[in-house]
């Protein structure tokens, strides 16, 4: 409650809780990082969806999206119809991925552009894959892009904390999954990742 604070005083008020957040974060994700190095990543694994995950990932950042005036989008594909993409995951590290993914998306595409999150499956293999419109990689940085505190020299690396991407590589790997980037005709990338798939347990 800002109480009787003027409208001046409260702009400032939320701008330092915003940065205030953001250094939390920043904290949590560092210890985080070292913690996986050093213990290895320990996983809670159940049967998940990864289209429902994504589907609750991409509405918890459409306020930043709105915000970046950038259109969200999902799909399966060639499909027209929703599918299941059951894996044997953690539930609450691989939304790590999808969110560290799309925000890297959204803040890296310009305003009225389409970020589009792709579903499938692929050689025994659920495969998502988050496209934008952005400025693409440098081919210089490709094999670098998911090394820890690794910030590159071009406008699409030369910002955040290097720990993004670094941390959804350990979650994938740790899943026995791949994680990779490519570049995207004619603009854009593509950042995407692979995890074995499993039957539907409701069979």
């Amino acid at each position: 409650q800002f109480g009787s604070v003027q409208p001046k005083q409260k702009s400032v008020l939320e701008i330092a809780i915003r940065s205030h957040q953001t250094s939390l974060q920043l904290v949590e994700t560092l210890l985080d990082v070292y913690r996986n190095d050093i213990d290895g990543l320990k996983l809670d694994r159940t049967p998940i969806d990864l289209a429902r995950l994504a589907e609750s990932t991409a509405t918890s950042l459409l306020a930043l999206a709105m915000s970046r005036r950038v259109h969200l989008s999902l799909n399966y594909g060639d499909s027209d119809f929703r599918q299941f993409l059951w894996v044997n995951g953690d539930a609450l590290q691989l939304q790590r991925v999808f969110a560290n993914l799309l925000a890297n998306a959204i803040n890296h595409s310009p305003r009225g552009a389409k970020v589009e999150v792709v579903l499938g499956t692929q050689a025994g293999d659920r495969v998502v894959k988050v496209m934008d419109t952005g400025a693409g990689i440098q081919p210089d940085e490709m094999p670098h892009l998911f090394e820890r505190f690794y910030q590159g020299q071009s406008n699409r690396q030369a910002s955040g904390s290097g720990l993004g991407l670094y941390l959804a590589r350990q979650i994938v790997e740790a899943h026995e999954g791949t994680i990779w980037a490519e570049n995207r005709s004619p603009q854009g990338a593509i950042f995407g990742f692979r995890l074995a798939a499993i039957v539907d347990p409701s069979y």
